[in-house]
C-alpha cells in the first residue's frame, strides 16, 4: 500500500501565498523522510485560500531540488483547458529536474470556476480532454509529432524540448468519479485516482471493482505501457494523537470542503450537465449534513480523521476493497498542524501497510498470549515514547 501526501497549497486567511508556498515545500521534505511514496498537487486556478497551485511546475522544481527519492505526481493537470504540449514541456522539464521521479495525472476539470474563465464548455471536456492526453502521449514519447484534431487544430511536425528523462514517458494516471470514466481509465490503461467519495464506502467499492473487473482483452493503452494502480483519495486528512484532537485540528477545512462540494460545486454542475453529471443529483440528500462534522468524519472514504489506529482501520478497508494506494490531501491547516499529521502517520500508519513485522506488538518479557497489557494503545505508547 503506497501513501501519497496531496496538497494544493490551501493558504489560511492572513497568512500570504508566499509563507504558504515555502512551508510547502518543507511539508515535501519531511514526508520523504517519514516514508511516503510520494507527494503532489494539482492544478487549480482562481480560487485563493483552498487552492493556489496555477503552476504546479514551479512547485515541482523547488520539491525536486529538496529531495532524492519521494515520488512527484501531478494530481492532476487541467488538460481540457492547458494547451497540451505545455503541458508536455512542463512534464519534461520537472522530470529532468526530478532525475525521473515525476508521475502525471490527468483530469477534464469540472470546476466552473475555472473552466467557465478560460471559455471551455463544460459538455465539451471529455472530448478535449481526451484529445489532450493522445497529443501529450506523442509528445512525450515520439521524435517528432504532429496533429490534427478537432479542439487542438492543426499542428505541424516538431520535436518537444527538452526530452524528459523516463523512456518513453512517465507513468499515467486519472481522476475517476463515475463508472464510466473509470473503466475507461483501465481501458485505456491509465491508473486511477478516485476522488470525493461523499456516497460512502459503496461507493468507493463500486468504483474499485470497476476498475479491477476490465478485462486485459479490452485494455489498449493510450500511452506505450500500462499503468496498473488504484488510488483512493481522502480528501481531508489529519491524524492526532486522539480522534478529538484531529476532528478539532480538521473542523474548519472539513466543513469548507463539505460545503464547496456537496452544496455548491456538484448541484451546479448536475444542473448545468445533467447528461454527464447527473449522478451528482444524489449529494443533494447530504446538504443538511455539511454542518455535523461527526459525521462527515465517520461518513465514508473521502474523510480521514483521527488517531493513528482509526486511519489503519480505514486503509486497510481501502486495501481490503482493491486499492494499492491511498492518497491524503494534508492542507488548509497551520503548518505545524500539517507536520504533526505527517510525522504521525509516518511514524504510526504506513509501517503497518510497508513493514508490518517490523511493528511493536509485544509487551515486556513474559506475558503470556492474549494478557490484554501486552498490547498497547497508541496513547499507551506514545507516553512511552515522550
Amino acid at each position: 500500500m503506497r501513501f501519497i501526501v496531496f496538497t494544493e497549497a490551501g493558504t489560511l486567511r492572513g497568512q500570504t501565498h508566499h509563507r504558504r508556498y515555502w512551508d510547502l515545500v518543507e511539508e515535501a521534505v519531511f514526508a520523504e523522510e517519514m516514508g511516503f511514496y510520494g507527494w503532489g498537487t494539482s492544478e487549480h486556478h482562481f480560487y485563493r485560500e483552498l487552492a493556489a497551485t496555477p503552476s504546479p511546475e514551479v512547485l515541482f522544481t523547488a520539491v525536486a531540488m529538496r529531495t532524492s527519492r519521494i515520488k512527484l505526481r501531478y494530481m492532476s493537470r487541467l488538460i481540457s483547458a492547458i494547451h497540451p504540449i505545455l503541458v508536455a514541456e512542463q512534464t519534461a522539464s520537472t522530470d529532468i529536474m526530478s532525475n525521473g521521479r515525476v508521475e502525471l495525472a490527468v483530469a477534464r476539470g469540472n470546476t466552473l470556476l475555472q473552466l467557465d474563465a478560460f471559455g471551455i464548455s463544460l459538455d465539451d471536456t471529455q472530448e478535449r480532454a481526451e484529445e489532450a492526453l493522445d497529443l501529450i502521449v506523442r509528445a512525450l514519447s515520439d521524435q517528432s509529432f504532429s496533429h490534427d484534431g478537432k479542439h487542438w487544430g492543426k499542428i505541424p511536425e516538431r520535436e518537444l524540448t527538452p526530452n524528459g528523462l523516463q523512456e518513453p514517458h512517465p507513468p499515467l494516471y486519472k481522476i475517476g468519479q463515475t463508472i464510466d470514466s473509470i473503466k475507461d481509465a483501465r481501458r485505456r490503461g491509465l491508473g486511477l485516482i478516485t476522488c470525493d467519495m461523499w456516497m460512502g464506502w459503496d461507493t468507493l467499492g463500486e468504483y474499485l471493482d470497476a476498475y479491477n473487473s476490465v478485462a486485459l482483452s479490452e485494455i489498449d493503452p493510450v500511452g506505450r505501457f500500462v499503468t496498473k494502480s488504484a488510488a483512493a483519495m481522502s480528501i481531508t486528512t489529519r491524524c492526532a494523537k486522539t480522534n478529538d484532537i484531529a476532528l478539532e485540528q480538521a473542523e474548519r477545512d472539513l466543513k469548507m470542503f463539505a460545503t464547496l462540494i456537496i452544496r455548491d460545486l456538484y448541484v451546479q454542475l448536475a444542473e448545468r450537465s445533467p447528461e454527464g453529471y447527473g449522478q451528482f443529483d444524489r449529494l443533494v440528500e447530504l446538504r443538511d449534513r455539511v454542518d455535523d462534522v461527526e459525521w462527515l468524519r465517520t461518513a465514508g472514504p473521502t474523510v480521514m480523521i483521527g488517531d493513528p489506529e482509526h486511519l489503519v482501520h480505514q486503509v486497510q478497508r481501502m486495501k481490503e476493497m482493491g486499492a494499492d494506494e491511498v492518497v491524503l490531501r494534508i492542507d488548509n491547516a497551520p503548518h505545524e498542524v500539517i507536520m504533526e499529521t505527517l510525522e504521525n502517520i509516518g511514524r504510526y500508519v504506513i509501517p503497518y501497510f510497508s513493514n508490518p513485522n517490523a511493528v511493536l506488538r509485544s509487551g515486556p518479557v513474559g506475558l503470556l498470549p492474549g494478557d490484554p497489557r501486552q498490547e498497547l494503545s497508541y496513547e499507551d505508547t506514545a507516553k512511552v515514547v515522550n
